[in-house]
């Protein structure tokens, strides 16, 4: 009874598990296709993969890892939060420029854009739009001004627009037949300086000195001098 020779036997048994940091002896040869390999990211594990990367790997035996056991848990199921890092960037940041378009008689658009651009360029840093001055697409008695810039930016510089093209307008008859800019001198019996600039008082006049409406009861004309 005592030279039973099982012990040696159990010995040799006993030698594939620790070779396997899991302790699961079913995965310590490679038996199945590893589905991530041959995926566009492609396995995280490579040579440590349970896994085998390739017919010629069936069969193979496990390589001994030194790594985190949790980092290589069994199943492909973990493998599926590797996943969650590509996200949808941010790419919609672009759609708050927008761009408006005003049609006005070629004879305003110099009176519009100022002398040396002055009014053009007033109008652009006060608002933080972008305003050009381009040919209309059929009617050659007509100028595009096109301003560029978020939406509060365009209704400001809009809302100045026209309230140039007002004042450029009822100041119509101070024009010389060439259509003179404002600002030229005005001819006998004209209203030149017989009323208030209603923008002056707002504070939002782009002309200056070259407006043809008083800016104060000091510059009141009489109608007709």
């Amino acid at each position: 009874m005592m030279n039973l020779a099982p012990a040696p036997q159990a010995s040799r048994n006993i030698a594939p598990p620790p070779s396997n940091s899991n302790g699961s002896s079913s995965s310590a040869v490679k038996s199945r296709l590893c589905n991530k390999y041959n995926s566009a990211e492609g396995c995280k594990f490579g040579d440590k993969c349970h896994f085998a990367h390739g017919e010629w790997e069936l069969g193979k035996h496990l390589a001994q890892s030194h790594d985190d056991p949790r980092a290589m848990g069994p199943g492909p199921g973990r493998m599926t939060n590797w996943m969650e890092p590509p996200l949808a960037g941010p790419a919609s940041s672009f759609g708050a420029s927008s761009t408006a378009k005003i049609s006005v008689d070629a004879s305003l658009a110099g009176a519009i854009i100022g002398k040396g651009g002055v009014n053009s360029k007033q109008i652009c840093r006060q608002t933080g739009a972008k305003l050009s001055i381009r040919e209309h697409e059929s009617d050659p008695n007509l100028r595009n001004i096109e301003l560029e810039g978020t939406f509060e930016q365009i209704q400001q510089a809009s809302a100045m627009v026209r309230e140039l093209i007002v004042t450029v307008s009822m100041s119509g008859p101070a024009k010389t037949p060439g259509g003179g800019a404002p600002g030229a001198p005005a001819p006998p019996g004209s209203n030149y300086k017989t009323k208030l600039c209603d923008n002056f008082t707002k504070g939002t006049c782009t002309f200056g000195d070259r407006c043809h409406f008083a800016h104060g009861a000091a510059e009141l004309r009489k109608s007709g001098m």
